[in-house]
């Protein structure tokens, strides 16, 4: 049975001498894996399309096993990435968390956010804490884990959020402090698609904070610890 589908490299390994299996990410049939037939003469060694976060256009064949590729037409490498190290690591984080996505959430949606934050990741001077906001959170509400942002017991005004509990005023529980420009910048991210939402500004604490609470949270929902997350933050300290 042949399958056409457009689809983003999670991950990509080594099998044998030649081959290798990818993790993709496709719009319509969410993750699946695929082997990728002779793509090298070694294990270093692989065809664009079957490199880590290059987007491709696949027809494959679903036999018995696994889909194998029949042809893939690359259409956005993202080549930008490898040119800066702290955002390249950023991009692998990315793609882990959403290998960690329910199967039975919006696959579509999820592409799309991945594309879009690889894209300005990639090409644009964005600040990259403000994509990886963006990201997690975005991510959280397609995973249908991301708590209104209201006091879950009276819809007042949070000024705490609780990982269990979701956000509470300073009456109804407790929980992490957040500041007013937090919310705000949380209610902006929620309500807004595609590039808008991540044009935002917030201060440099709020968002080294804001960015470790995200992080967190979306360990917490996923009972995932990210290697790919402690070397990007790695990478921020020492450059």
């Amino acid at each position: 049975m042949e399958v056409v589908t457009d689809g983003i490299v999670l991950k990509a390994r080594p099998y044998g001498e030649r081959d290798m299996i990818l993790t993709l990410l496709t719009p319509e049939h969410g993750r699946i894996t695929v082997l990728a037939r002779s793509v090298g003469k070694n294990k270093k060694q692989s065809v664009l399309y079957a490199q880590n976060f290059v987007f491709s256009h696949y027809v494959l064949f679903k036999g018995k096993g696994m889909y194998v590729v029949n042809s893939a037409d690359v259409e956005e490498s993202f080549y930008g990435l490898r040119q800066d190290i702290s955002r390249l690591a950023l991009a692998q984080y990315f793609a882990d968390v959403a290998a960690k996505s329910g199967e039975e959430n919006d696959a579509a949606a999820l592409c799309s956010l991945l594309l879009n934050s690889l894209y300005l990741l990639s090409s644009t001077e964005i600040d990259e804490r403000l994509i990886k906001l963006v990201f997690e959170t975005k991510y959280c509400m397609i995973e249908g884990v991301f708590p209104e942002v209201l006091c879950s017991r009276c819809e007042k005004e949070p000024v705490k959020w609780s990982f269990k509990d979701g956000f509470c005023c300073e009456d109804c529980g407790n929980g992490y402090p957040i500041t007013p420009g937090m919310i705000s910048a949380l209610r902006h991210i929620s309500k807004n698609e595609g590039k808008k939402a991540y044009l935002f500004s917030m201060n440099e604490d709020s968002v080294h904070y804001l960015s470790k609470l995200l992080s967190d949270y979306v360990s917490f929902v996923t009972d995932t610890d990210f290697p790919s997350l402690e070397y990007y933050r790695s990478l921020r300290i020492s450059l």
